[in-house]
């Protein structure tokens, strides 16, 4: 039966980690970073694209969105940011009382007061006359002051009942434009000569394939095992295809994000046992996604060899709409096209998406401290 499975499920995994090479070397991406979105997303809108890619990713090659429900960048960044403080008691700690309370004593002769964002300036041109011992570790505490403050008061705007979504460059609007100056290309897959060894990627050894001939099919599905193990070809053309930068937007403050991250410390931190609930091995927000694989145009033909049953075939068909390997994208509108055609030992699969329409087909992962520019 079409539902009998068989482990384990090498095969199904071991074809398409050869299709990730061939994609990454096609396309000249980074195995370091690049990782697969499987089923990829089909934005129609500024707020789609944003959902997109406003998570953090799993540590996996293929981000399975049917089975990752991953966290939101946006919403880690900001309890990361509302989960720190600089009061001003461990200023006083850090500079001595006698010295803040002369500094207090200067700061009331100054009229107009000085703007807030010239307070580490002010503070170290009067310490390096009257307290040169603490002058570098004052300005440092008003500047992680200032950095904290100014980080929240960019946040208040996106939360609370009326919050403003979480905005990301690029637009859809600009996506779309990027795409139409960006070079097209093709390439084909054979994988009677491909290559699945992943060791090398940024996530080495068995890194397991979620989905087996179509969307939501297990690997282990006996079906799945067969087209894995057929000699498979796919003829691959994209009119466009770009790398593009992920940027988050004003709400965010990567400064304040490595200061946090670098610092494991009460303070910057409210609690100190909050940096490993997000920063730590099994953290909440350990990767982040730099820039996103995107396409426009893709035609894409598949054959297998494999000698389905008619009764397979007629599943295979049945469900063609679902998406099949290897991008596993579901026909929801007219934007997407999927005819499949099969016969005794014959399977192919054409599948289409209308000129004008992004097709994000994967990511660029970093992990936090990549991504910080910490090394």
């Amino acid at each position: 039966m079409i539902t009998t499975y068989d482990t384990p499920t090498e095969a199904m995994t071991a074809v398409t980690d050869g299709w990730y090479n061939q994609l990454a070397g096609s396309l000249n991406l980074s195995v370091r970073h690049f990782q697969l979105l499987q089923p990829p997303a089909v934005p129609v809108s500024d707020q789609g694209l944003w959902d997109c890619f406003d998570i953090v990713p799993p540590v996996t090659l293929k981000y399975n969105r049917w089975l990752f429900q991953q966290p939101r960048f946006f919403s880690q960044y900001a309890a990361v940011v509302n989960g720190l403080s600089f009061p001003e008691s461990a200023f006083v700690k850090d500079i001595g009382a006698d010295t803040y309370v002369a500094w207090q004593a200067y700061l009331n002769t100054l009229s107009p007061p000085p703007p807030a964002n010239t307070l580490p300036t002010v503070w170290f041109q009067w310490a390096m006359l009257h307290a040169p011992s603490v002058a570098n570790i004052g300005r440092s505490d008003l500047s992680t002051q200032l950095l904290i403050n100014g980080a929240q008061a960019a946040l208040q705007p996106y939360e609370g009942a009326d919050a403003k979504p979480a905005d990301f460059s690029p637009t859809f609007s600009d996506l779309k434009t990027i795409l139409r100056a960006s070079p097209g290309t093709g390439f084909s897959f054979d994988s009677t000569n491909d290559d699945p060894d992943v060791s090398n990627s940024w996530v080495p050894g068995d890194d397991p394939n979620y989905f087996g001939i179509w969307t939501g099919s297990s690997a282990a599905f006996y079906v799945s095992r067969k087209f894995a193990l057929s000699k498979i070809t796919v003829s691959v053309q994209f009119d466009h295809f770009a790398s593009v930068t992920v940027t988050p937007g004003s709400w965010y403050n990567s400064s304040l994000l490595h200061q946090a991250w670098a610092s494991q410390a009460a303070p910057p931190w409210i609690d100190s046992a909050d940096w490993q609930t997000y920063f730590g091995a099994n953290g909440s927000l350990t990767h982040a996604v730099g820039s996103l694989l995107a396409v426009d145009g893709i035609t894409l033909t598949l054959t297998s060899d494999a000698d389905f049953s008619a009764a397979e075939q007629a599943i295979i068909k049945g469900l063609a709409a679902m998406g099949n390997w290897p991008v596993y994208c579901p026909i929801s509108s007219a934007v997407l096209s999927n005819s499949i055609s099969t016969g005794p030992g014959s399977l192919s699969i054409r599948f289409k998406s209308a000129p004008g329409n992004p097709v994000i087909l994967g990511f660029n992962v970093f992990d936090i401290r990549s991504y910080l520019g910490a090394g």
